[in-house]
């Protein structure tokens, strides 16, 4: 069975992250995740006002909001029905600012494994969320 083509926006003021983000995903060998990428708060609300998206990847420290509880809010009631995957760098200090039901991952865990490590399934992941978000939404 074919997997779908899914949609993200990536929001995040590091373009290196983004670069890493999408390598991670074409190695794992998922090319039907299509990202498009915004560094500022204020850029993914006007995506998000003009286009919908199946995931957004969120970063929690950007140049426009560098709160974490205030990027996570702001994206929640921009975002209306569309899942959110929080993707950071200080996720264990991070974390205390959102539900405790956010799905999340840790950047520096996922693209600095240790040697012999498997790497965090990036594309596996987007992928639950959404599916994981399509079963509560029904």
């Amino acid at each position: 069975m074919a997997q779908s083509e899914l949609r993200v926006l990536h929001i995040e003021d590091d373009f290196a992250d983004a670069l890493l983000v999408q390598n991670a995903v074409c190695e794992a060998g998922d090319f039907g995740i299509a990202f498009e990428v915004v560094r500022t708060l204020k850029d993914a609300q006007k995506r998000l006002d003009k286009d919908e998206f199946d995931l957004i990847l969120l970063d929690l420290r950007l140049p426009d909001s560098i709160h974490p509880s205030e990027t996570w809010e702001t994206t929640k009631r921009a975002s209306g029905d569309t899942p959110i995957l929080v993707l950071s760098g200080s996720i264990s200090i991070d974390s205390t600012y959102l539900p405790s039901d956010t799905p999340s991952l840790d950047k520096n865990k996922s693209f600095r494994s240790k040697k012999g490590a498997p790497p965090v399934e990036v594309a596996g992941l987007i992928r639950e969320t959404v599916a994981q978000s399509d079963v509560f939404t029904l």
